[in-house]
């Protein structure tokens, strides 16, 4: 009978072992999670204000003069699965913040590049279901140029955004 109690005693000693040592996982993900949120803050803010003027376009339009009006003189877009060549090629430089990026695994998002001269000032996630940039993946755009309109049927590609014609 002793020995079947010492089973039971260890078997609860491992289960809060283990108890414990989810929930010092747990709260690792929290403090990873929060950190996240808390460098994400300036860019989420760029996606919710595009979102909102998509939304309030009847989803036809969108202007990233208004959405981001720092000193920004061209946007570049990737799509998904965008590589350490795309950015290369797309950007003319290394970026060495892409590791930050997930746009490398993430189809779920178009990744928005806001340049002055050679340099990234800000960048941001942004989902495609709130405008879909992917059919312009690996194109620049000038703050004059940055404005864009839904095609639902266009000449190539899928349904998304594409530069207004003027």
């Amino acid at each position: 009978m002793k020995g079947n109690l010492d089973n039971r005693k260890n078997r609860a000693t491992g289960w809060l072992t283990v108890g414990r040592g989810i929930h010092g996982g747990w709260f690792v993900i929290g403090l990873m999670l929060l950190a996240q949120w808390g460098c994400d803050g300036a860019t989420s803010k760029i996606s919710e204000e595009l979102t909102r003027q998509f939304q309030a376009s009847g989803r036809s339009f969108v202007n990233l003069a208004e959405v981001v009006p720092s000193v920004w003189d061209r946007v570049c877009i990737l799509g998904p699965y965008s590589d350490d060549k795309a950015f290369k090629l797309t950007l003319g430089f290394d970026w060495p913040e892409r590791s930050k990026a997930s746009i490398g695994t993430n189809d779920g998002i178009a990744l928005l590049l806001f340049l002055k001269d050679r340099q990234v000032l800000e960048w941001v996630e942004h989902s495609r279901q709130n405008g879909d940039f992917t059919n312009l993946s690996r194109q620049c755009f000038s703050k004059e140029e940055a404005h864009f309109e839904h095609l639902s049927n266009p000449p190539k590609g899928y349904p998304g955004l594409f530069p207004k014609k003027s």
